[in-house]
């Protein structure tokens, strides 16, 4: 199966790290929801929490979800109140336990960078699609060039070769060319800005502690020297780490299509 990243020490706070303003999330799942209904069940493959499976069950997409974390599918049940909403199975990307032409749609969000064999993960969720079908990716990109550099900077000391590993996929446009070889074509949905407030203090706190799933190969003592020297040089080059600093993310939606009739 190769590298994938089980997020099982981050369930308790996994919710608090990416969560949305209220009202960029309702517009998402609005546009999800749209391509997705009519199609038949979905599974969202890496669905953790249920950040987005839960969101979309409720406004009546047919869901299901596999994973390799339990205490992350533990925390979807927990916020569903106790009993699971929909199919959840623990399962890796790249060997869904899922009959071919199955579900109607497919959804990856903050997933395919954790999977070194992220071709043979979307291959699996074209596989399972039935004719007609969506495969829905989420892509995001911040213009916060403060925080980018802090990062930079964090991850200049922190790792040799100055950049965290990411074992899977690194370009959207790899991902386009992979699913349109296989009959896919991609359409971008309507790019939604999420504005939000943080301070530099917050980043790097965060990258001392672990929360990023990039840091977990570090030794503690190696976060807490990086993120000190960090603190250092991001108040000689930006002021006080608690000033307010505006986040702009721009989420877009990737969806490619299988031919066919949908239904």
């Amino acid at each position: 199966m190769g590298i994938s990243i089980p997020f099982d020490r981050a369930a308790g706070y996994y919710d608090d790290t990416r969560r949305l303003r209220p009202e960029t999330q309702a517009t998402i799942i609005a546009q999800l929801a749209a391509e997705l209904r009519g199609r038949g069940p979905c599974l969202e493959v890496g669905v953790g929490t249920g950040r987005i499976a839960l969101d979309l069950h409720r406004s009546g997409v047919a869901m299901a979800g596999v994973d390799l974390s339990r205490p992350m599918l533990d925390r979807l049940v927990q916020k569903a109140g106790g009993q699971a909403p929909f199919p959840l199975a623990i399962a890796d990307a790249t060997v869904l336990p899922v009959a071919d032409g199955r579900v109607g749609g497919a959804v990856f969000c903050h997933v395919l960078h954790l999977i070194e064999h992220w071709r043979q993960a979307v291959a699996e969720a074209v596989r399972v699609l039935r004719p007609g079908g969506v495969l829905l990716v989420e892509s995001a990109a911040s213009s916060d060039s403060a925080a980018g550099a802090v990062l930079r900077h964090f991850w200049s000391l922190a790792l040799p070769g100055g950049r965290p590993r990411r074992p899977g996929l690194n370009d959207m446009t790899e991902l386009d060319a992979a699913l349109g070889e296989l009959g896919l074509p991609v359409r971008l949905l309507p790019p939604v800005v999420e504005r939000t407030e943080v301070n530099l203090a917050m980043i790097i706190d965060g990258l001392e502690a672990g929360i990023q799933s990039a840091c977990w190969d570090l030794d503690e003592a190696v976060r807490s020297s990086a993120a000190a020297a960090t603190r250092e040089w991001a108040r000689q080059e930006h002021g006080p780490l608690d000033a307010p600093l505006r986040r702009e993310q721009t989420i877009t939606w990737r969806a490619y299509d299988a031919p066919g009739a949908a239904g």
